[in-house]
């Protein structure tokens, strides 16, 4: 019994202690101070996959009349091609995509209630049943995420597996990473929270900016 436990405590420590989910690449334009990358590898069921930044953007929240700078997003695809830089097109066309990412650059700490809430208001907007079985479970992550802390990143990464269904991995502003696993088009519902219906300005200025060609 004593060596079972050992060994759970192993793999948990190993979870908590992973890699982070993006190795950036190279150096690209800054946006509120913040250095961006051209590009970043991610692995995904111990295969190397390559993704591409194709627009990055402040997103800002009115509070109280005034614009609050928020965090600055970057959204990466593995293959920028087939991307579709258009507002009607850019969620859709996920769908050829084998992986996509969302990092986020906090310009100010968040507690973990208003990053749900503000996700969940996202995701009402499109749509999108937060009492979905997957979408709850990475909602769930969310909340028991803890706060998006000051100059620190939180990565949301979507990748399809080989046996049809998808993957949405959270990762913190503290390095701890949740598995959310999902049917088909789950990475598309999460992802409209960036790239769909835009919940408020804030957003639509963001996905504005993502999407400048």
């Amino acid at each position: 019994m004593k060596h079972l436990i050992a060994a759970l405590a192993t793999v948990l420590l190993s979870v908590n202690s992973m890699a982070a989910l993006l190795t950036p690449e190279g150096t690209g334009e800054k946006v509120e101070k913040v250095t961006l990358s051209t590009s970043a590898t991610a692995n995904v069921e111990n295969e190397s996959l390559k993704l591409t930044s194709v627009g990055a953007g402040l997103r800002a929240k009115k509070v109280v009349f005034v614009n609050v700078k928020v965090y600055v997003g970057q959204l990466f695809v593995s293959s920028p091609e087939t991307f579709k830089k258009t507002d009607a097109e850019a969620l859709t066309s996920l769908k050829d995509q084998q992986a996509v990412a969302i990092q986020m650059h906090f310009l100010r700490g968040v507690d973990a209630d208003n990053v749900q809430k503000s996700f969940k208001e996202a995701l009402k907007a499109n749509g999108v049943s937060s009492d979905e079985a997957s979408v709850k479970q990475f909602l769930d992550s969310v909340a028991k995420g803890g706060e998006a802390k000051e100059g620190k990143a939180l990565t949301i990464l979507g990748a399809k597996l080989k046996d049809g269904s998808e993957v949405v991995l959270y990762e913190t502003t503290s390095g701890n990473v949740s598995e959310i696993k999902g049917p088909a088009g789950f990475i598309e519902k999460i992802f409209s929270i960036w790239l769909g219906k835009p919940s408020d300005d804030g957003v639509a200025t963001l996905k504005k900016s993502i999407l400048k060609k």
